[in-house]
């Protein structure tokens, strides 16, 4: 299990330097709580700690509740949505037969879709973790 939080660890670090306009990236398991949370150096996070951990059993959550449609609708790929404030998006994965949920947050004049499609997805593959099931 150790390694499995160390890779999960890394495969963050090397998201957030992957592109400057990425602020966070954090993996939650399948109860939605944070098993790693990485930010971008020198950042202040705009929630609290506590915040963050709500947020992660949230967006957990809505994820879950959309495989509802995955009948109809194919496997979710990834989830994004645009505040204000920031773009966050949800992409689910598989690693060691358990899901997690990868976190992320942009900047909000970011291209999170492309950055999501050309950077994050193409790491999460070279990682052998298996997308959605």
């Amino acid at each position: 299990m150790l390694e499995s939080i160390q890779l999960l660890s890394d495969t963050c670090e090397q998201l957030l330097e992957m592109d400057k306009s990425m602020r966070f990236a954090s993996m939650a398991n399948n109860m939605g709580s944070l098993v790693v949370t990485t930010y971008r150096q020198g950042l202040s996070p705009l929630m609290t700690r506590y915040e963050t951990s709500k947020y992660a059993t949230q967006a957990v959550l809505r994820a879950a509740i959309r495989e509802d449609f995955e009948i109809k609708l194919g496997k979710l790929r990834y989830s994004i949505g645009k505040y204000e404030k920031l773009i966050r998006a949800t992409v689910p994965i598989i690693h060691s037969s358990n899901k997690f949920y990868l976190l992320l947050t942009f900047d909000i004049a970011s291209d999170a879709k492309s950055i999501i499609e050309n950077k994050v997805m193409p790491c999460i593959e070279s990682k052998k973790f298996a997308g959605p099931r």
